[in-house]
């Protein structure tokens, strides 16, 4: 896999003081001119890891997909159930980072975002599992006081693969400790290796530093954190494992085993000068890239493996944790504070433009999309869909359904969208429509982006992560392999599947094959057998169809509420199906 991988990142190590006012420490210049685009093929990934790392005059800026740019393990896996996915990754952190603590502020998880590789992918040493004082475990949004750890035990199990990295149900694939490959990756792995920023703006190195901090001539050492495990246990820990739930692969059981020490957070203690690091596992000290010094990170091989806090400021610019980049300061097209846009790392503190409290933008009610593979080959594809939305302070206006792959046309990737309106004058309102997908259409996975507009002007943009988190469908799969039917176990016959929705009103979608070229022709009757509606009559090509019938006869004119149906003829196979219209 590595052989695969051609990387080359431009590093500029001048500093330019003169661009942060009274610095203690500046990082201009450093890891500032990164773009890279290139396919990861390995099987649990099959797409492309794209980011950039660009700088004004104040903020590193990082876009990026969260895709990994190396070798992972098996996902979903019997212990991980989430498939790898494409995020949104759009994040600030200062140039000019400042110490402004003594000891650290919280961060990561709930917190906000901690670190980004240099990948885009996130640093998260965190999890959501919990353990009461009875023993009574979850691997997920457990209850309880005992933080379960990922890494150091084998007590519980989250599916981390050789880079202690696993994936959230939203698909994103994150580091909580030692990103193995990713060293492997950038070609340093006997040295000090920067890997990434954290939200205050310094610098992430991976397990190596000077044994004098401050003397490049000194030899590397593996560096210890300061954190070590409790002498006697926590007053209420429990010691055994009585239920576990909320994982993959687990149910519920009832394993009663042994919890040991060093299973949960708080089995842990710092100890200032036990090791090489501070209690936010940092130090000031000279790297390669920072001759003069400066305080950095390290992610570590023991506990706590990556810093739970930061001693910089990154309330106003880094990760989740703060800002989030101006519209002036990103391309056109990218999420960012002022598009009207409200999502992703944008809150009502970091970004008001776009999330007041008052600005209540329209809510996804259904979504169904009438697809999930297709072949665009020989022809294009038309994919039907059903769009329901509701604004509770103003009227629905306009939607946009967009597929993006590569990251989309922003990203170098492509894009495909259709836009329609919503019946003016309406609060909630549903509508039908479908999308052409291109003849020859890129293959692989194109994610679904939701737009959702009200006739404020205001926006909800709703991505594959929020559409899974909804229960709707976030992607499709363009597999353009040549139909060998016989082989392929495709239909040898024409095939109509029932109507969707059905009863409907006053659109529905109807889905058909065609297992070789021919002439087609599709009626609505109704139940006394007048020609209502003629749908298609023409020759076409084989592969997957998608027409939509707006309840609409041969003249234009909406049809009154009852049953119908619906003819399809090809070449001498007839096939008829009912359909029932409601008003």
């Amino acid at each position: 896999m590595k052989g695969l991988f051609l990387f080359k990142i431009l590093l500029f190590t001048t500093f330019c003081l003169g661009q942060c006012t009274d610095p203690e420490f500046s990082t201009v210049g450093v890891l500032t001119d990164i773009d890279e685009q290139f396919y990861n093929d390995d099987e649990s990934v099959n797409a492309y890891s794209i980011y950039s790392w660009v700088s004004d005059d104040v903020n590193r800026i990082l876009s990026g997909n969260g895709i990994p740019n190396h070798e992972v393990g098996t996902f979903p896996n019997p212990h991980n159930p989430n498939t790898i996915s494409e995020q949104n990754v759009n994040e600030t952190f200062s140039l000019c980072p400042e110490l402004i603590s003594d000891t650290g502020a919280p961060a990561g998880g709930p917190a906000g975002a901690i670190a980004y590789a240099i990948n885009s992918v996130k640093f998260d040493p965190g999890t959501a599992g919990r353990c009461n004082d009875e023993g009574e475990c979850s691997l997920a949004n457990g209850q309880g006081n005992w933080s379960i750890e990922a890494l150091g035990h084998n007590t519980f199990d989250f599916g981390d693969d050789m880079n202690h990295a696993h994936v959230q149900p939203t698909g994103e694939y994150h580091y909580h400790g030692m990103p193995e490959l990713l060293i492997d990756f950038l070609g340093n792995e006997q040295g000090m290796t920067i890997v990434g920023w954290a939200s205050d703006g310094f610098p992430v190195y991976a397990r190596y530093g000077y044994s004098d901090p401050n003397n490049s001539n000194s030899g590397l050492i593996n560096l210890q954190p300061s954190w070590k495990i409790k002498e006697n246990p926590d007053n209420g820990r429990p010691d055994t494992l009585t239920s576990l739930g909320g994982g993959a692969g687990q149910g519920t059981t009832n394993p009663n085993i042994p919890i040991p020490m060093g299973a949960f957070t708080q089995d842990f203690e710092y100890e200032e000068n036990y090791g090489d690091l501070d209690e936010c596992n940092g130090r000031i000290g000279v790297t390669p890239e920072f001759p003069d010094g400066i305080y950095y990170y390290v992610v570590t091989d023991d506990f706590p493996f990556f810093s739970r806090c930061l001693k910089g400021d990154f309330a106003n610019g880094g990760g989740t944790g703060g800002g989030v980049p101006n519209c002036e300061d990103v391309p056109p097209g990218m999420p960012c504070c002022g598009d009207g846009i409200c999502g992703g790392p944008e809150t009502e503190d970091n970004c008001p433009l776009d999330c007041a409290s008052n600005n209540l933008a329209p809510s996804l009610i259904n979504f169904e999309f009438y697809g999930d593979t297709i072949n665009t080959n020989q022809e294009s594809v038309n994919i039907g869909f059903l769009i329901e939305a509701e604004d509770n302070d103003s009227f629905l206006s306009t939607y946009t359904i967009r597929l993006n792959i590569n990251g989309g046309s922003i990203n170098g990737g492509e894009t495909i969208e259709t836009t329609g309106d919503f019946d003016s004058g309406l609060n909630t309102a549903s509508s039908y429509g479908s999308i052409q997908i291109p003849i020859g259409s890129t293959e692989g996975i194109w994610n679904i982006r939701v737009l959702i507009e009200d006739v404020l002007g205001l926006i909800n943009n709703f991505g594959p992560n929020d559409l899974n988190g909804l229960n709707f469908q976030n992607n499709i799969y363009v597999d353009n392999t040549y139909l060998n039917l016989k082989n392929r176990g495709t239909p040898v016959q024409f095939s109509l599947s029932q109507n969707y929705p059905n009863p409907f009103n006053p659109n529905t979608v109807i889905n058909y094959f065609l297992p070789k070229d021919a002439y087609v022709k599709i009626i609505v009757y109704d139940i006394l057998g007048n020609n209502i509606k003629e749908l298609v009559n023409q020759n076409q090509q084989l592969g997957s169809k998608v027409i939509n019938w707006n309840a609409k006869n041969n003249r234009g004119f909406l049809v009154p509420a009852g049953v119908y149906l619906l003819t399809v003829e090809v070449d001498k196979i007839k096939q008829t199906k009912k359909m029932i219209l409601l008003k």
